[in-house]
């Protein structure tokens, strides 16, 4: 028999989630579809997951510099196993967590693939539904290049690679994006040898030119290797890797034990979709998130556009609020943030993106080698940098160094609150901190910097 609902949510991850929680929050009967496991690709194989090795391998690099605070250690060995083991209890607490919070909500989740029937019903399973809503939120998976495809063993994707029990001796990373990078900075903590190999003229191509180079150089420090403008030819698989590219004219073979492809995602659509699609294949939408069906929506990582599970959870709930009539937004200041060493965070408009769009742009840095608190902790190599009208108004931030990612969050608001740069130079900051860099760099684009020329 069918059932009727108010609203069925494709996918269990950060949109799906979000929206079947917002409409329990209005009184709706809500049943949730979930091929794998709740929270999607963020919480079981992306931001997560990632965070948790990277936090392992920052605690193991800094073993290192235990000297400088008098402290005497003898490292007898790496269980890499053990780092594992670690990420996937902090990956299940979560999920766990997840679902109780779901059931608490009295929203119903399924677990099995849902498909449209030419009816218009849902089926899920055994079970069919009626519903007066669906939402879309499907997500996207790893996208594979012809001649690199995963194999599981060689060559590997983001997945597989967060799961490999040992480390191996050396990596090449196809793409220098957010994941490579990510990837590049855990591996070379443990002293796996790591080339990033980036088709475009700089690693990071969507931050800040000065944020690139400035990652580049810290890589380099690193004994990361960078090699941008360069293509992959091919991939010759034995007990290990031989990678073929074309760098700037000329021919370049990598060896490597194993080899990561990191080159973007494609989205994952529901069996028997009936909404238009755009030009990649993602799922188009108004904006209002709804589909050319109406009483279709989607939202998340399979409509496109900034793939971010921050930005996943405003949509989901923005769909469920245009669905019943509630006020709800289109548009944000989405904060991005990059956690390689040292942490990379920006929000609104690139140098080059305002520069692009016309008209005089002030750009201003605050170096952090002027921070106390960052000179302390020696990570003090990274800067501040706003953009912004010649008037004040502020139209990007962008900070590389320490504790970055949570800067940026106090900017973002900022932005949305659409503080010019007079605004924001009457805030106090405390001092000895890494924020006050933020009130440094503002001074800094009104030409009365405090503590720098």
């Amino acid at each position: 028999m069918t059932e009727r609902i108010d609203l069925l949510v494709m996918g269990g991850g950060p949109a799906g989630y979000a929206a079947a929680i917002r409409a329990s929050h209005l009184g709706k009967n809500v049943v949730i579809a979930e091929r794998q496991r709740l929270g999607g690709t963020c919480l079981n194989r992306g931001c997560i997951p990632t965070k948790a090795l990277l936090e392992s391998a920052h605690f193991y690099a800094g073993l290192s510099s235990a000297g400088l605070h008098g402290v005497e250690l003898e490292v007898k060995g790496l269980d890499y196993g053990q780092v594992i083991k670690n990420k996937d209890q902090i990956v299940q607490g979560l999920v766990k967590g997840l679902e109780f919070l779901l059931d608490k909500r009295r929203i119903r989740v399924l677990a099995g693939q849902a498909r449209f029937l030419p009816s218009g019903e849902v089926q899920v399973g055994e079970d069919v539904f009626q519903a007066d809503h669906v939402l879309v939120a499907t997500g996207t998976e790893p996208l594979e290049l012809p001649g690199l495809e995963a194999d599981g063993q060689v060559v590997v994707n983001s997945d597989q690679l967060l799961d490999r029990p040992a480390l191996p001796e050396s990596l090449v990373i196809v793409g220098g994006g957010v994941i490579g990078c990510e990837f590049a900075t855990v591996f070379a903590s443990y002293g796996v040898e790591v080339t990033v190999v980036e088709l475009q003229d700089r690693i990071l191509p969507m931050e800040d030119v000065e944020i690139s180079r400035a990652l580049t150089r810290e890589f380099k420090k690193r004994r990361i290797k960078v090699l941008t403008e360069a293509k992959v030819l091919g991939v010759e698989r034995g007990q290990g890797a031989q990678v073929t590219i074309e760098q700037k004219g000329r021919s370049v073979e990598l060896a490597a034990d194993l080899v990561l492809v990191c080159v973007g995602r494609r989205p994952v659509l529901p069996e028997g979709f009936p909404g238009e699609l755009d030009a990649r294949g993602y799922v188009r939408v108004n904006e209002r998130f709804q589909t050319s069906v109406p009483h279709v929506y989607a939202a998340g990582d399979v409509i496109g556009g900034v793939q971010l599970a921050h930005l996943a959870f405003e949509e989901g709930w923005a769909a469920v609020h245009n669905m019943y009539g509630q006020p709800a937004r289109q548009e944000w200041f989405v904060p991005a943030c990059v956690y390689t060493k040292p942490e990379i965070a920006s929000v609104g408009l690139t140098e080059e993106e305002a520069r692009r769009r016309g008209g005089e742009v002030i750009a201003a840095k605050y170096s952090l080698k002027g921070n106390g608190k960052a000179v302390i902790a020696r990570e003090d190599s990274g800067f501040v940098k706003f953009v912004a009208e010649p008037g004040g108004r502020v139209l990007g931030v962008h900070i590389i160094g320490p504790q970055a990612t949570e800067l940026i969050a106090g900017a973002a608001l900022a932005l949305e609150q659409g503080l010019t740069l007079q605004d924001w130079a009457q805030v106090i900051y405390p001092h000895p901190t890494v924020s006050e860099s933020i009130k440094e760099a503002v001074l800094s684009a009104l030409g009365c910097g405090l503590h720098s020329l």
